[in-house]
């Protein structure tokens, strides 16, 4: 009898800690155990018995809102110090897994999950975890926000969002967390850890987080979603669940320090046949404080950029525009996507050689505050002689549920010269369909004995549905309007743009899913 009683008992626990995201059980509430365990990719631990359970993932690609074609369970538990997740994905014999151990955040052509916390619960900006079969990384953020990216962003916006489970994605950010994958019958295992240290999230002794986990099937190219993820809206993450009740989180001490040094010898042939040398040595540091929980600041001098992956190479068709390049540099990534601004207003590469820095980056309360203020080497100067100085403020505040009104505040010093702009958007949500985004800014630039003014003025209006989207938008750039710290490449231009999207769905099975037409 006490056997049976004790086989009831936990038959009750592991079904009150099952979540099925097809029945919109969205809440969930995961159990905190003070231990760690190896990361290896095996989920037969005890542990993993205890752990909540993410079941019934939806469709998103190529159809939304049909039962997944391939299950896949997710567990997650957390400890004091992280959140630990294993991952069940299953297919079957006659449907491969495509894994290799690619370089990270190479995996999007191979079979893999996405694990999106948004940890300020705000349904604005999440971080992205990502593993594939055999636990190679990515990571990065995604928002809804389809505005510029001040270092660069991939994925579709406008046309009614193409895609929106692409989204606003930036994986340049790498974060510190383990993963282990490894292949099984019928599907694949993945085990991950993701510390608090990596992570900024709001105050209070208890948290909610908003989740989701994603899942990329590479052999028919579906797309599957824990939480019921539908076309006919104009945010994907507001369409997330939630991780309910997190409490005494401990992120510790977080504070980086990395030196570098360098030297360089030259030599050169003297009058005497011989040759004669010069020695260069050079000095620097980056500096990471977790000043708290929800603010980092970054510090650096002299930074080192010598072992940060070389940019893509690009053709240049059109000399008269600039070329733009996404941020790869460690000082500028961190907190990059809170510097977004619509127009690309906040471009870091423009500081293209800094002798030092500071950048503070976080969330109060619904405030979002991004600052940056930096050096630039003189060999970036018109004159060769004077320090070009940087600085950026980007505030961006929540309306309500999903709405934002930011502002932005850049200038670049160089003597007496200097272009300074000042900007405000608004973003708005309505309908659960649309959005609205407008935006008004005005510069001013002095440079020698010219001094100049201009406006940028932008509107935006989208809707994202199952069948029919549009984006509509219009923008006016003054002919002396100029962003020294931004990415506006043609002014004295007005463009208006009218683009529709009509898209349809066939039956479960059928040899064309979906098929779309975008025309303007």
């Amino acid at each position: 009898m006490h056997l049976i009683l004790s086989a009831l008992l936990v038959l009750a626990q592991d079904t009150s800690l099952v979540f099925s995201g097809r029945n919109r059980q969205l809440n969930v509430t995961i159990p905190r155990v003070d231990t760690t365990i190896a990361i290896d990719g095996d989920l037969s631990e005890p542990i993993w018995r205890r752990a909540s359970r993410l079941t019934d993932f939806s469709q998103y690609q190529p159809v939304d809102g049909r039962p997944a074609a391939e299950p896949t369970e997710v567990l997650v538990w957390y400890a004091g110090d992280a959140i630990y997740f294993g991952i069940r994905a299953r297919g079957g014999p006659e449907n491969p897994i495509r894994a290799t151990q690619a370089n990270r955040d190479n995996i999007g052509a191979e079979d893999h999950v996405q694990i999106l916390l948004d940890t300020y619960n705000d349904r604005q900006i999440a971080f992205l975890f990502g593993v594939n079969a055999l636990g190679v990384q990515q990571d990065g953020t995604r928002s809804d926000n389809f505005g510029g990216g001040a270092g660069g962003r991939s994925g579709s916006g406008g046309f009614g969002n193409i895609n929106p489970l692409d989204g606003n994605v930036d994986l340049n950010p790498d974060f510190v967390f383990e993963s282990k994958g490894r292949l099984v019958e019928g599907g694949y295992d993945v085990e991950v850890r993701i510390p608090f240290k990596s992570l900024r999230y709001g105050e209070g002794a208890t948290q909610d987080w908003g989740i989701n986990v994603l899942r990329r099937i590479q052999h028919s190219g579906f797309q599957d979603s824990w939480a019921p993820v539908v076309r006919a809206n104009s945010r994907f993450l507001s369409q997330s669940g939630t991780l309910v009740g997190l409490h005494d989180l401990k992120r510790g001490l977080v504070l980086e320090m990395t030196p570098t040094a360098t030297t360089r010898l030259e030599g050169v042939p003297d009058a005497g046949g011989g040759r004669s040398y010069d020695s260069k040595a050079d000095f620097g540091a980056d500096i990471r404080w977790g000043i708290s929980q929800n603010l980092t600041l970054n510090g650096t001098v002299n930074p080192d950029f010598s072992q940060v992956e070389a940019d893509v190479g690009q053709v240049t068709l059109n000399e008269r525009f600039a070329l733009f390049y996404p941020e790869k540099r460690p000082f500028f990534l961190d907190g990059l996507e809170l510097f977004d601004t619509p127009s690309q207003l906040i471009y870091t590469r423009r500081i293209a050689n800094p002798d030092a820095g500071v950048k503070l980056a976080g969330k109060i309360g619904n405030l979002n505050v991004a600052a940056l203020t930096a050096f630039d080497g003189q060999n970036q100067s018109a004159s060769g002689k004077d320090t070009p100085f940087f600085g950026v403020t980007r505030l961006r505040t929540d309306l309500g549920k999903s709405s934002t009104l930011g502002g932005v505040l850049t200038a670049r010093e160089e003597g007496a010269d200097h272009s300074r702009l000042v900007g405000a958007d608004l973003r708005i949500y309505h309908s659960k369909l649309y959005y609205v985004e407008l935006q008004a800014v005005q510069s001013w630039t002095n440079t020698g004995a010219r001094s100049a003014s201009g406006p940028l003025l932008h509107a935006t209006w989208d809707r994202t549905g199952r069948g029919w989207g549009f984006n509509y938008s219009f923008k006016a750039i003054g002919p002396d309007f100029a962003a020294a710290a931004g990415f506006v490449n043609r002014p004295g231009v007005i463009e208006a743009n009218a683009f529709n999207r009509l898209s349809a769905y066939g039956k479960p099975g059928a040899l064309v899913q979906t098929i779309g037409a975008f025309f303007g």
